[in-house]
């Protein structure tokens, strides 16, 4: 540091850097039952620093905290820090910590560097467990773990694409993509999966995330836009900021881990952790609902990637859905591909008026009729149903003031490109219990025509061309998740499974005949984009 003034430091960029001689601990369970607790993992993102202890489960009463120091072993001063238990295994727990550096705090450790004439600053931590009063500490032998906090000299360009964020990317950093590679602990793709696909281990009960992160693995469209933005020549991805994006600059990370492929296997641990400071119930290790969590990563993707003027969907837009736009909020990728728009026409039955709403959907859930066996068009057709809306749920008519009988249809307006369908498996019985429908619903591979679900106003192509399967085994509390997936821009023909770390080609027979179906991807064909 050269200047003289740290006021005018703290608008520039730093970010936190892993010591060099930092090791992920090998005989990891015999360290914990020798020194109770262990620092078990940590990795950096911009000046945010991730990690994951540790602790033996010797008691019940037991008290873990994370405690963070800017000078010496056990003088505390705690910088936005938290954690969170999850089960592990009968013996052990494991608590993840989130540490940012907030810029109060990062004037005070540039004045501090400034006045002792430093070159570099740090942050350093130790790791308190306390059992029945008595305390164990983990704190790198007495000398605390250090972050380096550095700062980026690179000056920034005027033009679009950020001349630093590239040098940053994982696309364009050798340096940074064999870090991040280490972060997700990663093996070398010495002896080939099956397809060259690179599997994800089950961090405990998280094969809900894996199904769906291959899934959009899969999905070309989005893949090759976070990739090669091949589509969009002013929002690319190395204007990603690791700070105010998190969740799409760690899915690039992730996604050029999977695709490039270099591994084997790796481990989704960094991602499952971002994601889950964001959303808590997903830093459990414990099985969430695939549906669930597919809607909120495409939600918080289009939130980091919604830099489109919002303009730009109006002028391809018809006027009648302008309310549509201004719902959506901005544009992003994720509406490109993934939005769709229903036409909900309400009728009353006494006056005969009629009102037309457009509302935004990404995804179709259909209900699965009642036996043994049925096809994908007998569950759309229910979609398409008039609803009746009498007694407590009558409809207010504009024209009548008052409250009258009515009768709802929904239809589709506009498909999205990547059309999602969820058979809605799990519902809740007359007992007020949740029970799994596990009826074979046969679903078309190619040309899925869904012109019997659009309104008369739609004037789309309406063939899709399936592409991957979320299956769930079990029940809804001790179910599995697969993947059945193809590369449709590539192969065609050739189907995989994708279970975990485990890729297998699949039969034809297992995907015709798969009663375990519950999320659909289809993928309108080219021709009608």
């Amino acid at each position: 540091m050269t200047t003289s003034n740290p006021k005018q430091c703290i608008n520039r960029e730093y970010y936190l850097c892993m010591p060099k001689n930092f090791q992920r601990p090998t005989n990891l369970l015999q360290q914990v039952y020798e020194k109770q607790v262990v620092l078990e993992n940590i990795f950096v993102r911009n000046i945010t620093a991730y990690g994951t202890i540790r602790v033996n489960n010797c008691s019940f009463h037991k008290k873990v905290s994370v405690r963070f120091t800017i000078d010496k072993w056990k003088n505390f001063s705690i910088i936005n820090a938290y954690h969170s238990m999850y089960y592990s295994d009968s013996n052990t727990d494991s608590f993840q910590f989130k540490l940012t550096i907030p810029k109060d705090k990062l004037l005070i450790l540039l004045s501090s560097s400034l006045q002792n004439s430093t070159l570099s600053m740090n942050v350093s931590f130790a790791i308190c467990y306390a059992v029945q009063g008595e305390e164990f500490w983990d704190n790198n032998y007495s000398q605390n773990y250090r972050l380096e906090i550095i700062e980026n000299k690179q000056k920034r360009t005027n033009s679009i694409i950020d001349q630093s964020s590239i040098r940053k990317s994982i696309l364009y950093d050798g340096v940074l993509r064999k870090q991040i590679a280490e972060d997700y602990q990663t093996i070398s793709n010495e002896f080939r999966q099956v397809g060259n696909i690179c599997g994800l281990k089950n961090l405990g009960g998280t094969c809900y995330m894996n199904s769906v992160l291959q899934s959009l693995l899969f999905t070309s469209l989005l893949t090759n836009y976070f990739l090669l933005n091949e589509n969009d020549k002013d929002l690319t991805m190395n204007n990603l900021s690791v700070s105010k994006q998190i969740i799409a600059s760690e899915y690039l990370n992730l996604l050029y881990l999977l695709y490039c492929g270099e591994y084997n296997v790796l481990t989704p641990a960094p991602f499952k952790q971002v994601i889950g400071h964001i959303q808590l119930t997903y830093l459990e290790n414990q099985q969430q609902d695939a549906h669930e969590f597919l809607i909120f990563l495409l939600d918080h993707l289009h939130k980091d990637l919604n830099t489109i003027k919002s303009t730009e969907i109006l002028n391809q837009t018809q006027e009648i859905e302008r309310n549509l736009v201004d719902q959506i909020n901005n544009h992003s990728i994720i509406v490109d591909l993934f939005y769709g728009t229903y036409l909900s026409t309400t009728t009353c039955l006494d006056c005969m008026y009629t009102s037309h709403n457009f509302e935004p959907f990404i995804c179709l859930t259909l209900p699965i009729p009642s036996t043994n066996q049925c096809t994908l068009e007998d569950c759309l057709r229910h979609l398409n149903e008039d609803e009746y809306l009498n007694d407590e749920s009558r409809w207010f008519c504009p024209r009548c003031k008052c409250f009258c009988n009515g009768k709802r249809r929904l239809e589709i307006h506009k498909l999205p490109k990547i059309l999602i369908i969820q058979l809605k498996r799990f519902q809740i019985n007359y007992e007020m219990n949740l029970i799994k429908n596990n009826t074979l619903v046969l679903y078309p591979e190619d040309n899925l025509d869904l012109h019997q679900c659009c309104s008369s106003s739609s004037v789309q192509q309406s063939f899709y061309t399936l592409y991957s399967v979320i299956n769930h085994d079990g029940s809804l509390n001790g179910g599995h998740y697969t993947t059945f997936c193809r590369d449709i821009m590539v192969n065609q023909q050739q189907w995989f499974e994708c279970d975990d770390e485990t890729i297998k080609y699949l039969h034809s027979d297992k995907l015709y005949l798969n009663s375990k179906a519950y999320l659909l991807f289809y993928m309108m064909n080219q021709t009608n984009m």
